[in-house]
């Protein structure tokens, strides 16, 4: 269920509250105990069977705040009914408890959630029958606004696009409107997957989907694709593209391909070069995504780096929407100075809740020296999985200065690298303001450790409490990152840059194939490093008849920093609990 953004949410929800218990029928107790329970979409109420044979119906209270909206009725104090879809005939369901899910999202919330003091006003009723719409309805305006935390019905789906192995086409995807129509232009495709075998390549242009348009909505003042649009571009299921070439000032036609979405790999160290120019030796990385279990493909390329004889590094992350905080460590340690990475030096610091904080820093002070890492809000350069991965010290570049391109594409973990290497050496920012993400989240489930931060002692559980708990996860934000100074960039929000620069001057038909000299933020970073002119990006004098206008994708809304690396356990969480009680 998706959420409707309104100019008064907060009236319209509280009409919904007080008019679906303040309804003027009853349950008459003379009719038996409710039987069955249906909803007639056209008169809009619910039609009840009772055990002694009769039927009556009941005003539909529709809740307009959600999409689809939503229909209900409290029968009485222990009595709600209600349905899913209010546009649609069909069974019912009747809620005599609160429903458990909806229980596990106060309760996750009110002990991990960064703003926890906000929610514990916020106890589920009987009415909150739908365990997503209340997780939204209850989230910090903070987070509403930016869409930062989100809760899913799939928690495998969830993990397995953390690792980037979640079903997919296999592409990224930036939006553009001329005149009316709506395109989907390919910023980039992984080798190996549908998208690449069926031909498609960067530059490729989306017109239409099953042979309909692209669409959108308007959300707070801000023009979106639509959530249909996005489940056939990112979907489970096979779709027909047709496509479109660039020809001068003219978009033409170009082919027809179905394809349909697979698990191929997804491997974020996407393209790598070195050029020698005069006596400097220049590595370049595009990178696309922060994935733990590809952190051996970035010691692979920094390794041939430091072979090779790189002098600098220009670090690509663009369309790099963040990912775990793990890779984040792993690749600054490649690029940072030697001596701070033996020297185990500070990298990253999180800000937790009051609670959270005051106690991890109590339980750090008690602790046994062994023990102290697990309570620590630092992470530290140089730390990484042994059982995985190789140690990064052996590929450092031991660089003073490093060339990082980030633009409004470039979020959480990309901003986190770029802030928290700040301290430590010289970062020369290229492209634009940063998209501005500087939160951090970690996956909480109801009870399974091995699937996120627990909330319930799984021995407490029912078997049917389990199973109505086990597929769902919570991914909300737990902290603000901050670098080794305790300082973060939550004003103004974003990160900007020292040369201020668009991709193709700001004109798709200006964009170059990945690593071309002739990219201007590439070009930028060259001439930075080599002063050669030639690299120099010169802006082109011919005007552009084509008059575009960028659309959000609201699937970039809600990628903080992913912390894979915690270190408690499940009996630490539990202690937590209690305390927060």
């Amino acid at each position: 269920m998706k959420r409707l953004f309104l100019i008064f949410p907060l009236i319209a929800t509280l009409m919904f509250v007080v008019s679906s218990c303040d309804s003027k029928d009853t349950q008459d107790t003379s009719l038996g105990d409710v039987v069955s329970v249906t909803y007639d979409a056209t008169s809009q109420s619910f039609v009840v069977k009772y055990s002694k044979g009769s039927e009556k119906s009941y005003p539909a209270v529709i809740d307009n705040t959600v999409d689809p909206p939503t229909a209900g009725y409290a029968l009485d104090d222990k009595t709600y009914l209600y349905a899913a879809d209010a546009t649609v005939s069909g069974n019912a369901t009747i809620s005599q408890d609160i429903n458990i899910v909806t229980q596990f999202v106060y309760d996750g919330m009110s002990t991990y959630y960064y703003w926890a003091d906000y929610i514990t006003s916020k106890e589920p009723k009987l009415t909150d029958v739908d365990p997503e719409n209340y997780f939204y309805k209850i989230l910090h305006p903070t987070d509403t606004q930016k869409g930062w935390s989100w809760i899913t019905d799939d928690v495998n789906g969830l993990l397995a696009g953390f690792e980037g192995e979640s079903l997919s086409f296999g592409y990224d995807l930036s939006f553009t409107m001329i005149g009316n129509d709506v395109f989907a232009i390919i910023k980039y495709v992984y080798p190996n997957t549908p998208a690449s075998k069926a031909g498609l390549q960067r530059l490729d242009w989306i017109g239409e989907l099953n042979g309909q348009p692209i669409t959108t909505v308007q959300r707070g003042g801000n023009t979106y694709i639509s959530d249909q649009s996005i489940n056939l571009l990112y979907g489970n299921n096979s779709v027909t593209f047709s496509t479109y070439k660039l020809s001068g000032d003219q978009i033409i036609p170009d082919k027809e391909v179905t394809i349909t979405p697979d698990k191929s790999a997804k491997n974020p160290v996407l393209y790598d070069n070195i050029y020698t120019i005069g006596d400097k030796k220049i590595g370049y990385l595009f990178y696309t995504n922060y994935y733990d279990n590809y952190n051996y493909r970035l010691y692979e390329v920094f390794s041939q780096f430091k072979q090779s004889g790189v002098t600098d590094l220009v670090l690509d992350l663009r369309y790099n929407t963040g990912g775990s905080v793990s890779s984040a460590i792993y690749l600054a340690s490649l690029i940072a100075p030697k001596a701070i990475i033996e020297d185990k030096s500070p990298f990253v610091v999180m800000d937790y809740n009051d609670l959270w904080n005051s106690l991890f820093d109590q339980w750090y002070k008690e602790a046994k020296p062994a023990d102290k890492y697990k309570y620590d809000r630092k992470d530290y350069f140089g730390t990484f999985d042994s059982s995985k991965d190789k140690n990064p010290l052996d590929a450092n570049l031991d660089l003073s200065k490093v060339y990082i391109i980030a633009t409004g594409g470039s979020y959480s973990a990309s901003e986190l690298t770029l802030f928290c290497l700040e301290p430590y050496m010289d970062v020369v920012h290229i492209g634009g303001n940063t998209g501005g993400k500087y939160t951090a989240s970690w996956t909480v489930h109801g009870y399974d450790d091995e699937l996120g931060m627990p909330v319930y002692d799984e021995k407490k559980l029912s078997s049917s409490e389990k199973t109505q708990l086990k597929n769902w996860a919570m991914q909300p934000i737990v902290a603000m990152y901050a670098d080794k100074d305790s300082k973060n960039f939550s004003n103004p929000g974003y990160l900007a840059p020292d040369h201020k620069l668009n991709e193709g001057f700001g004109y798709i038909d200006y964009w170059t194939p990945i690593g071309d000299t002739k990219d201007v933020l590439l070009g930028q970073a060259l001439y930075l490093i080599s002063g050669d002119a030639d690299y120099l990006p010169v802006q082109p004098r011919s005007t552009r008849s084509m008059q575009t206008k960028d659309i959000m994708d609201s699937r970039d809304m809600a990628k903080p920093v992913i912390i894979d690396n915690v270190k408690l356990t499940a009996d630490d969480f539990q202690k937590l609990r209690e305390l927060r009680k």
